[in-house]
């Protein structure tokens, strides 16, 4: 993709599954340049994931791959490369001479056993960028943990926070593998704006599990605090009239996130409630009983009466949408609708208009072009594709 703060910059990306999926999202964005290697044998597996393409549609007509790969993928090149064979290997190490970014996701010493040891690719390039995204990290505790995104939420208590008091459930969106993506990102920019000033890469290590912590910051400093102390989590989760759920006429449910002042008296203008002023994050009896008048003036009207009414006084109110309704919301469907998630890393001057989608690259689509602009002669692209 051209153009872009990272125009020119080269991203070998060796990752599996939705973080590097995220990183290489943003990098497209941002207009890096991302070679994708991926297994012979079926390529990444989120090519496979459902729900996929059917025939006829994506990858140039074909069909058969997953739409969360399309859709993270798409501008990104391909090469079909099996690492543990020393051919496929040596190529590799000849892309990340050339590279500036070198992203992994492979258990901590993996590569290292296929000589592709993150720390000596970059002494063989002193201005790459290596950033790991293991489970747990190269070091102790953790190194010969694996995870995914459920493992880390579930292990950091993320899980039950989630469920807010009830029992835990499998959350229906990937909130640590997307949040350690985009983690990995900002440790990458970071490194790229300090080679500029030093002329030298790094090697990083964006371990997954720390996509959780985010999250957490206000329930961890709870759960080191006093018990007598007003917790956040109870407001947070729904237990104060500013921030929960409601219904309107007919079940239709609404978000109320109204936790500044000026928001919450703008919202009890709306419902012509100004005398629960006081009761905002008060997440006890009262909290509840303000809550329970408010629900009963909101069953009075259909929610488009409520939105609009809200969207004049510039109050959060917001239909609780399923994932459908959510891709036809106006400011989503400009990111989701053509079929790529744009992430909205674009020009803020006016008119700036986001890239068109790119599709996804078949599996090893540019692996001879890659390897021959890399310098490789016919016969060292053939012994590394394993012709």
């Amino acid at each position: 993709m051209g153009g872009g703060a990272l125009s020119g910059v080269i991203v070998l990306d060796l990752s599996r599954m939705l973080p590097g999926a995220v990183l290489d999202r943003v990098l497209l964005e941002l207009g890096a340049r991302v070679l994708k290697v991926e297994s012979p044998a079926g390529g990444d597996p989120m090519r496979a994931l459902p729900p996929v393409q059917p025939p006829g549609e994506g990858e140039g007509g074909g069909g058969g791959i997953g739409m969360a790969f399309a859709a993270f993928l798409g501008g990104a090149e391909s090469l079909a490369l099996d690492l543990a064979r020393p051919a496929a290997a040596a190529a590799v190490r000849r892309l990340a001479a050339r590279a500036d970014v070198l992203v992994e996701s492979f258990r901590p010493g993996t590569l290292a056993r296929w000589g592709l040891d993150p720390a000596q690719l970059a002494a063989e390039n002193p201005r790459l960028v290596v950033c790991s995204l293991s489970s747990f990290g190269a070091q102790p505790p953790g190194r010969d943990q694996v995870g995914h995104d459920l493992n880390f939420a579930a292990q950091s208590g993320l899980l039950a926070l989630l469920a807010a008091g009830a029992t835990p459930h499998v959350p229906g969106a990937q909130l640590v593998d997307v949040t350690a993506g985009i983690l990995a990102g900002c440790s990458i920019l970071a490194a790229l704006l300090e080679r500029e000033r030093t002329g030298r890469g790094r090697v990083l290590e964006q371990p997954l599990a720390t996509g959780a912590v985010p999250f957490l910051a206000w329930a961890w400093a709870e759960a080191r605090g006093e018990p007598t102390q007003t917790r956040a989590s109870s407001w947070l989760s729904g237990g104060a009239p500013a921030y929960r759920l409601y219904d309107c006429a007919g079940g239709e449910p609404v978000a109320l996130g109204a936790i500044e002042p000026k928001l919450w008296l703008a919202f009890l203008q709306l419902v012509d409630l100004p005398e629960l002023a006081a009761a905002a994050l008060d997440a006890g009896a009262a909290g509840r009983a303000a809550a329970a008048r408010i629900q009963e003036r909101l069953a009075l009207r259909p929610r488009a009466d409520w939105l609009a009414g809200a969207a004049a006084l510039g109050v959060p109110l917001s239909p609780v949408n399923d994932p459908a309704a959510g891709l036809r919301a106006p400011y989503y469907a400009a990111r989701g609708g053509a079929g790529a998630p744009w992430l909205g890393l674009t020009s803020s001057e006016a008119g700036a208009q986001p890239r068109p989608p790119a599709r996804a690259p078949t599996l090893g689509e540019h692996t001879d072009a890659v390897l021959r602009e890399a310098g490789l002669s016919p016969e060292e692209i053939a012994a590394a594709r394993g012709g």
